[in-house]
């Protein structure tokens, strides 16, 4: 648990019955989108790399590009 994180505590008694809730707010992680955005990078300028190099590949390149990230 961060120090940003704050839990919240809330105990209800009632005689011998005591409940007892702990709710934590957890701030979302920003490590999955920085993943996502290295990736297209990388992939855009590979694009861009082949379309320099060897434009007449760039067609059968993208189409290897999608047929990896669709997973057929």
């Amino acid at each position: 648990m961060k120090k940003a994180d704050n839990p919240v505590v809330i105990v209800n008694g009632n005689n011998n019955d005591v409940e007892v809730k702990v709710i934590v707010t957890e701030t979302p992680s920003k490590t999955p989108a920085a993943v996502v955005i290295a990736i297209a990078a990388i992939v855009v300028v590979a694009v861009l790399a082949v379309s320099l190099c060897c434009p007449e590949l760039l067609a059968d390149f993208v189409r290897w590009i999608v047929s990896v990230a669709v997973g057929s």
